[in-house]
């Protein structure tokens, strides 16, 4: 939505990166932590300390910097969207909030120095980046001579292909065979070197952002995780085959101009049509 608009309406953007994010905000009550391994007070040895900030590692630490945040944004005029609340926004201003990396859109780009600026007065330490050309691993390509973005992850790609050695696979153009695929009770053990599981959770974070084309066949071998055969070993390998021939692909935006939205459902209402 954020880059919808971002395009549709001709904005001019940023990132902002916080530093040390989880420190910034206030603690409501007192915690008292043990004196770190290796110090000494001179008050004796049963010294406690007096957090007066929020520290890595508290439970509630990720809590207290969102509300820090929130809380300050909604000072600064703008105001939650009721579909997500970590997309902000006024009538000049555009905020999009995902732990401590933010992007910002604004229809020029005093409109963003003076953001940043309003928050360097409420205390926040933050770095201003370029323009919003990524975001959680997610690069964004733009084209405006034909109106598109096109969303791409190939360092995650490359990633995947790396972890299970595969640098070197012929590439195929499919991610998966035609037939479906079973649990294989009888099948051989799994005897790959690469952790099954952790490579899953990368195609997943792929398939759901950028890829969706390998949705499917993602979705069949991570039903294997808790204990995959040899034939879940080939199938996920395929994946990576097709991935390692696409890995310059990705999903691509193409607004229509207007801010109506178009929907459209890939179903056959369970075969009655």
């Amino acid at each position: 939505m954020f880059l919808v608009l971002m395009m549709i309406l001709g904005w001019t953007t940023c990132s902002i990166n916080f530093s040390s994010a989880f420190l910034q905000a206030d603690l409501p009550t007192p915690i008292w932590v043990h004196l770190p391994r290796g110090f000494k007070s001179s008050r004796g040895g049963k010294t406690c300390l007096h957090l007066k900030r929020s520290q890595y590692g508290l439970t509630v630490a990720p809590r207290l910097w969102h509300q820090h945040l929130i809380a300050a944004l909604t000072e600064m005029g703008l105001q939650q969207s009721a579909l997500d609340p970590c997309l902000l926004y006024k009538k000049d201003l555009l905020v999009i909030v995902y732990v401590d990396d933010v992007g910002v859109a604004a229809p020029e780009d005093a409109l963003l120095d003076k953001f940043v600026e309003d928050l360097k007065t409420k205390g926040f330490e933050l770095t201003r980046e370029g323009s919003f050309s990524e975001f959680l691993g997610i690069k964004f390509e733009e084209d405006k001579a034909a109106g598109t973005i096109t969303m791409m992850q190939k360092g995650l790609i490359k990633k995947v292909i790396a972890s299970t050695g595969l640098e070197q696979c012929n590439p195929n153009r499919q991610p998966a065979a035609a037939a479906a695929l079973g649990i294989d009770p009888e099948g051989e053990a799994y005897t790959e070197s690469w952790n099954y599981p952790s490579i899953v959770g990368m195609l997943l974070y792929l398939s759901t952002n950028t890829r969706p084309d390998i949705a499917f066949a993602v979705s069949q071998v991570a039903r294997f995780n808790h204990n995959p055969k040899q034939t879940h070993a080939r199938a996920l390998k395929m994946i990576i085959r097709y991935l390692s021939g696409t890995a310059d692909k990705g999903m691509i935006i193409k607004p229509n101009g207007t801010l109506g939205l178009d929907d459209w459902a890939d179903c056959d209402f369970c075969g009655l049509f």
